[in-house]
């Protein structure tokens, strides 16, 4: 008679565990639904080249600060914990970076990311006709295209990022 009473009480346990997973489940998915969260906008809104010339020559490089406005049009805020880039000059592929955030964005509000790269010597060689018309004073066009990693309420999101300057 005890072991059916304790065969009984592991079922009834184990039951009750099962319930509460499906429930668990079935909320996290249907939450996500609810949040539809959706990739943000960006847009540039500054950029700094600075031209570091050294001796000898294979130490120049040249630093490219950017301020990315990001535009998050959800209901829930996010933290935008990476942003993995490749960077174009002039249509050029100049080189890929990554940069790690950890920058929250409001709920449908707004936030500036700084994204911090260097052109060494062997890319300033072969982008050396673009790097000529910025010193010559020709506006440049910049492209970033990459993945940007949100932490939000439902896990970590990967989002693609496709943004550049006007000429």
């Amino acid at each position: 008679m005890k072991r059916n009473l304790t065969l009984g009480g592991l079922l009834a346990a184990l039951s009750i565990v099962a319930g509460i997973a499906c429930f668990t489940l079935s909320g996290c998915s249907s939450v996500a639904r609810a949040l539809n969260i959706e990739n943000p906008r960006y847009s540039i809104r500054d950029i700094h080249p600075r031209v570091d010339i050294a001796l000898p020559l294979s130490a120049s490089s040249i630093d490219v600060d950017f301020a990315l406005e990001v535009d998050n049009p959800n209901s829930v805020g996010l933290r935008l914990d990476q942003i993995d880039f490749n960077l174009f000059i002039n249509d050029t592929r100049v080189l890929d970076s990554v940069s790690q955030q950890g920058i929250r964005i409001p709920a449908n509000g707004r936030g500036d990311v700084r994204l911090s790269t260097r052109i060494g010597y062997q890319n300033i060689r072969s982008i050396f006709t673009e790097i000529a018309d910025v010193v010559r004073g020709n506006r440049a066009r910049y492209e970033i295209r990459g993945n940007a990693y949100y932490n939000t309420p439902i896990g970590q999101m990967k989002f693609p990022v496709t943004v550049y300057s006007s000429r």
